[in-house]
């Protein structure tokens, strides 16, 4: 998993007054498209047995197992699935994780928990350094929101192996670290 970082100009928005020409400003209007729905037993999780085969069945059914495919879970106050999103189809090796791209869903459907997941195609679910990395800038950046993240998990799409950082206690860590 790679994280991209925003580039930023020097240059103050400001610093140049210049004349311009008349332009039209586009207004824009939010909205929320809902896709498909997915039959689950369980939408109220409590632990990450339970988040775990939902990851699983959802990169298996909706995305390409064969890739990293970076997840998101949403969350409402009783921990209660209000939905799911692939963010991101990587290669066999990494995804692409842009924690605006990963938080846009939650944000747009209200949730107050977040639950991260990735695949890893190999099989082998221990997190790299770059999965700690970015679970950690995740975490700062929900923070900030004022979302919760409960948990990132890796699994394998070949047995019912999976990593969690919550269980490891890195979740836990991160939320302890100052921002």
């Amino acid at each position: 998993m790679k994280a991209s970082k925003p580039s930023f100009r020097q240059q103050s928005l400001f610093s140049t007054p210049t004349a311009t020409p008349s332009k039209f400003i586009s207004t824009f209007r939010v909205s929320l498209v809902q896709d498909t729905h997915l039959p689950f037993e369980k939408t109220r999780l409590n632990n990450s047995s339970e988040a775990h085969p939902i990851i699983r069945r959802l990169i298996q059914n909706h995305g390409q197992p064969d890739r990293e495919q970076f997840c998101v879970l949403m969350l409402n106050a009783k921990n209660e699935i209000t939905g799911v999103n692939i963010v991101s189809t990587g290669t066999v090796t990494a995804a692409q994780v842009c924690p605006r791209e990963v938080l846009k869903p939650a944000i747009l459907t209200n949730a107050t928990g977040v639950i991260f997941a990735h695949n890893h195609p190999s099989g082998d679910v221990n997190p790299s350094v770059a999965d700690i990395a970015v679970t950690k800038t995740l975490v700062d950046a929900c923070r900030l929101l004022g979302i919760q993240v409960h948990e990132h998990l890796i699994v394998s799409m070949f047995d019912e192996h999976y990593y969690s950082f919550a269980d490891h206690g890195l979740i836990k860590q991160f939320y302890d670290q100052p921002v």
